[in-house]
């Protein structure tokens, strides 16, 4: 058995314990021995921390577009090389598999080099004055020291869509990861101040989200925060930073259905519905969380989705990294998947597969949960209506589009919507209609650089991805000059 990794905190390009010694366990989801210890930072650590971007903001900010872009592109080329490093930890915390979890690692990579170049590309304009003894030129300047919460699920991936755009415009960041996933994150960013990003651009601190999260929106010399993670936390978050009038961006829980017209390809429908909602053992939130089915579909739909699940491999990502679904992140996840399961069950919907861990003894000690079908839910169940998170698919059949559309927007959330269908009316009308900030129309591929990820609803606040995303790290100046 491989002894435990120690992680330190990363502050001005430095790596530290707490102030006060104080360490976490990170255990493995796999069979839940201890892999890894990190500080339990202090608020004198973040201060710190958040002192350190503060004096780099300085400089950092003062250099053009195209230095950044050259010196973010040469850290990012070093982080590559560590790919596997990085990936290796993450599959370790997180139960992702191992070829997984290193595609993340590039992917994240990629992203960073978008905004890098998007950097360079921010324009500002003149204005015509209504006297020609006016000059008038709007200019934008980047906001300041950042605050970035990030998440368990893709706790790399989605780190990268804050830093890109706020190292890109001439932030500098101070990262809090969650508790359950720090080791990642925090390799991450030693890798890019290793890579040569400036002392004191990037630091990462480990410890309490409530504690680190609530003094990190609080501290007077943050100027921005950005989080992901769920709708209740998130809230929390806007409350904390109304009173400083702070910018705040966030990305939130989802509850994403997908519509299945009679006319679809059903091969694709089972293939992208498995996708999104098996793959990461459902723990994204763009996840698939409920399918309504054309009735005249729905059981020849249902049987092809099995046939994949059912075929769906399951392990410890580091032993076999090619697995297609790992343990999943928490116990807390498990009993939630088991939670929702019952109680459709309990009202009248039909098992299908999984609801279950799978047999053996390599399973009994990790958080591992079949993927899970039901059919014949209604909206009063759980699974309808909360973020199950888990790899639990429920569905329903209709009888109309007009139908369909109304079930899909009866909910708090408005992340991602999916439709599968042919005719070309229909496809316009439903993703008109369909209240989310992204709808995917016969493919999977939610997330790209290019374009915007809004979250309608309570699923969001602000812009993440797309070159609008960099404007959420920046502020606008209008100079006006009496010649």
């Amino acid at each position: 058995m491989d002894k435990p990794i120690h992680l330190e905190l990363l502050i001005n390009a430095e790596r530290r314990p707490a102030s006060d010694g104080a360490r976490s366990e990170i255990r493995s989801p796999h069979d839940a021995r201890v892999v890894a210890t990190v500080p339990r930072a202090t608020l004198t650590d973040l201060d710190a921390a958040v002192k350190s971007a503060h004096a780099a903001f300085k400089s950092w900010s003062a250099l053009t577009s195209y230095e950044r872009e050259k010196i973010i592109r040469k850290a990012t080329a070093y982080v590559r090389t560590k790919a596997d490093e990085i990936g290796r930890l993450m599959a370790l915390e997180q139960g992702k598999p191992l070829a997984q979890s290193v595609s993340e690692i590039g992917g994240s990579c990629e992203t960073i080099d978008y905004y890098a170049a998007e950097g360079v590309r921010i324009e500002g304009w003149t204005n015509p004055p209504e006297d020609k003894a006016y000059r008038s030129t709007v200019t934008y300047q980047p906001v300041g020291v950042c605050g970035l919460i990030t998440p368990w699920n893709y706790p790399v991936s989605l780190l990268s869509w804050k830093l890109g755009p706020a190292l890109a415009t001439g932030c500098t960041v101070v990262v809090k990861p969650t508790t359950v996933t720090p080791l990642s994150p925090l390799a991450f960013c030693a890798a890019l101040a290793e890579g040569g990003l400036p002392p004191g651009v990037v630091n990462c601190i480990t410890g309490s989200g409530a504690t680190l999260g609530e003094a990190l929106v609080r501290h007077p010399l943050v100027a921005k925060i950005a989080m992901t993670g769920s709708t209740a936390v998130g809230k929390q978050i806007l409350a904390a930073a109304a009173p400083y009038l702070k910018k705040v961006s966030l990305e939130l829980g989802g509850h994403c259905p997908a519509i299945v017209c009679a006319d679809a390809d059903l091969d694709l429908a089972a293939k992208i519905i498995a996708y999104k909602g098996f793959r990461n053992c459902g723990q994204s939130c763009s996840s698939v969380n409920r399918v309504y089915a054309h009735a005249s579909i729905h059981d020849e739909l249902v049987a092809k989705l099995r046939a994949i699940a059912e075929k769906m491999t399951m392990g410890d990502g580091l032993t076999d990294p090619k697995v297609d679904l790992g343990p999943m992140a928490t116990a807390d996840g498990v009993e939630t998947a088991h939670a929702h399961v019952t109680d459709a069950v309990q009202h009248g919907a039909t098992l299908v597969c999984g609801g279950r861990k799978p047999d053996g003894e390599a399973f009994s000690k990790g958080n591992y949960y079949r993927p899970t079908i039901l059919t014949g839910c209604t909206q009063a169940m759980r699974v309808m209506q909360e973020e199950t998170f888990a790899a639990v698919v429920p569905f329903a059949k209709f009888e109309t589009l007009d139908e369909a559309i109304a079930l899909a927007n009866d909910t708090a959330y408005g992340l991602v919507a999916y439709l599968f269908a042919k005719d070309y009316a229909t496809i316009t009308r439903a993703s008109e209609s369909l209240e989310a900030g992204t709808v995917c129309v016969n493919h999977g591929a939610v997330n790209t650089n290019y374009a915007p990820y809004a979250g309608w609803k309570e699923s969001g606040y602000g812009v993440e991805l797309s070159r609008r995303a960099v404007f959420e790290y920046l502020k606008p100046k209008h100079i006006k000059i009496a010649l």
